[in-house]
C-alpha cells in the first residue's frame, strides 16, 4: 500500500480535469486481535468547484479502490449529474503533488 500512502490523484472526465482524490494510509487493530494490526485506506474527493466529500474508507483483502486506480480510474458520484461515473486516475508526483497535499487538506472538511 506505498504507493498510496498520502498520495494525490487528479481525476479527469474526456481530458478535463474535474477534481483530485487525496489518499493516506492508516493502521487500525481489530477485535479479536488487538495485536494484529491492519491497514486501512482513506480517501477523499476535492472537487474543482471547491467541495470536499466526507473521508471513505477502504480495506482488504478486497482493496477495491487501490485496484481502481491502479487500473487507472476511479468511479465515485459525478456531483455534476448525480451519477456514478468512472473517472480517469493519474497519480500526481513531486512539487505538484506536494503544493495539491497542503492545498487540499486531506481529512478536513469545510
Amino acid at each position: 500500500m506505498d504507493e498510496f500512502r498520502d498520495s494525490v490523484w487528479e481525476l479527469t472526465l474526456a481530458g478535463e480535469t474535474r477534481g483530485w482524490l487525496t489518499i493516506s494510509i492508516t493502521v487500525m487493530r481489530s477485535f479479536p486481535f488487538f495485536w494484529d494490526k491492519q491497514e486501512n485506506m482513506w480517501s477523499q474527493m476535492h472537487w474543482l468547484d471547491g467541495e470536499h466529500e466526507l473521508p471513505e474508507e477502504d480495506y482488504g483483502p478486497g482493496w477495491y479502490s487501490a485496484e481502481e486506480l491502479r487500473d487507472g480510474h476511479f468511479v465515485t458520484d459525478d456531483p455534476r449529474n448525480g451519477q456514478e461515473t468512472s473517472f480517469t486516475a493519474t497519480r500526481v508526483i513531486c512539487t505538484e503533488r506536494d503544493q495539491l497535499w497542503n492545498q487540499l487538506d486531506h481529512g478536513v472538511i469545510r
